[in-house]
């Protein structure tokens, strides 16, 4: 028995902390077990090499020829350490990426700390109820509601209600607010009784009912019955997919296709996802099923959201904004129609030494639009001219391109580079041909004198009046043709502060 403040907490039923915390060293080790790696010498050795690195202290096992029992002294052995069996499962992550078993224990690990954090209470009691809970969207949604939108991404792992309640089970709420996890669990209470299951939603209830009563939360609780569901306000902040084709390398015709989730609207914490390797005419119907897949998870999200394909030279002229949704019905739309979708440069990602220019023209564009110029490159133009231009005019962020890059033309691929190393964050092009008059005229309009302040929302402007025509005249329409780079060097996969686009493989 542990003692919260003055207020003993039991939490338990049937099963006594001693019990619980056992039987969950027996599940871990069941399921290291049925590891490919902990069932081979060169394998158990390559862990717990190591996991003694980052746990900072040798782990051996002891070889007894038993191996249940050398696994349940390696479990104990790691949960006498902070955070132990989360590096556990991390380092045997290294060794079998995602399996069936590296699965399983991240399950068991989200337990762990959720027994750890309810201080020993038998949870099992509300496991029949929340097993059965599975719609991916309205965990999703709950899990959003009772962090008050601070968890904006699930684990996949995450399947049932169980599962994510072991996962918030600890998350940091406000000093005045109710544990996300027991907010998850009023919530999902609700659900159950609509769904005409009160007999379960009441177990769920009355475990709630225990856990605030022996922490002092009766009050919480109540404020959190009466408002829980309530979300703030939509927010502004667009929530972003990021979608990355990068080379092979070896194979021009290959490309691992890479992607993250951003709807964090407090903070930049892009989420990763699997990384495809796909010939390049596999491309669009692999982002199809990528954003329907973000639009499912984000069935609930109340934010705008905006595509931004990060390319390397070879795809910038590919129209990817005019790429399909619902290409299986009768009438596919482009994503166009749907999002706002921006182009990004690969290689400057990758390439640290252009950041400092990239972030100077960027600090230019977003804190004095007004006092932001364009540079229309003149056909035929030397490179060198271009780029020192480009360098000693501060108000220069945005350059209109003379060629469509992205072919073999040497002089289109020089010009792009001189913008890129100049720090340029926007450009524009015609992805057919930069001298159509059609172009100059939407170029007059997009880059007008008065600033650039609404660069992106004049492009999107004539992209709707292509829209507008249908398809079987856009074609014809310069917005159809209209391509914009518009380069943030704030946002960019991965963490903030990262000098390269992660590789993930």
């Amino acid at each position: 028995m542990t003692v919260a403040g003055d207020r003993e907490v039991t939490g338990v039923e049937g099963r006594s902390p001693a019990r619980v915390r056992n039987e969950l060293v027996a599940e871990v080790v069941d399921v290291l077990q049925q590891s490919n790696a902990m069932r081979n010498t060169a394998g158990s050795d390559l862990v717990l090499r190591m996991l003694g690195e980052e746990l900072g202290a040798p782990v051996e096992l002891e070889r007894s020829g038993m191996l249940r029992t050398e696994l349940l002294q390696l479990v104990e052995r790691c949960a006498g350490f902070p955070d132990g069996l989360s590096v556990l499962v991390r380092c045997l992550t290294y060794v079998e990426q995602q399996s069936a078993a590296v699965t399983a224990l991240r399950r068991l690990v989200d337990e762990w700390e959720a027994v750890d954090f309810y201080e020993g209470a038998d949870l099992h009691p509300l496991r029949p109820a929340l097993l059965e809970m599975r719609s991916r969207a309205a965990l999703m949604a709950m899990a959003r509601r009772a962090s008050r939108s601070r968890t904006q991404e699930l684990p996949v792992w995450c399947d049932t209600a169980w599962a994510v309640f072991l996962r918030l089970a600890g998350d940091n709420a406000a000093a005045n607010e109710l544990p996300v996890s027991m907010a998850f669990l009023s919530l999902a209470a609700d659900q159950l009784m609509e769904d005409g299951k009160a007999e379960a939603a009441e177990e769920l209830r009355r475990w709630n009912r225990k856990q605030a009563l022996a922490r002092g939360l009766e009050d919480r609780m109540a404020e959190w019955q009466h408002t829980g569901v309530a979300l703030p306000p939509p927010s502004l902040v667009p929530a972003y997919l990021m979608i990355q084709f990068e080379p092979d390398g070896v194979d021009t015709d290959r490309y691992f296709l890479s992607h993250w989730r951003q709807s964090d609207a407090e903070g930049w914490h892009p989420v990763p996802g699997e990384p495809v390797h796909l010939h390049r005419d596999e491309l669009p119907s692999e982002v199809e099923r990528l954003v329907e897949q973000t639009e499912e998870r984000w069935s609930d999200l109340r934010q705008p959201v905006v595509l931004e394909f990060i390319l390397p030279w070879e795809l910038l002229g590919e129209p990817v904004e005019w790429w399909n949704k619902e290409s299986d019905s009768t009438s596919p739309t482009p994503l166009v129609l749907d999002y706002t979708v921006l182009l990004r440069s690969f290689e400057r990602l990758r390439k640290a030494s252009w950041h400092r220019p990239w972030h100077n023209k960027w600090r230019r564009l977003k804190e004095q639009p007004a006092n932001s110029s364009a540079y229309r490159n003149r056909p035929g133009s030397s490179h060198f001219h271009l780029e020192r231009e480009l360098k000693e005019d501060e108000q220069a962020v945005c350059l209109v391109l003379s060629e469509p890059p992205g072919g073999d033309s040497p002089t289109s691929r020089q010009e792009f580079e001189a913008g890129l190393r100049a720090g340029i964050p926007a450009m524009i092009w015609h992805r057919g041909d930069c001298s159509d008059p059609a172009f100059r005229e939407a170029v007059a309009d997009i880059v007008q004198d008065r600033g650039l302040g609404s660069l992106l929302e004049r492009t999107e402007r004539w992209r709707r009046e292509a829209l507008a025509v249908g398809p079987e005249g856009w074609d014809n329409h310069v917005g159809r043709h209209l391509a914009i780079l518009l380069d943030d060097p704030e946002r960019r996969p991965g963490p903030p502060g990262t000098d390269h686009a992660p590789v993930q493989r």
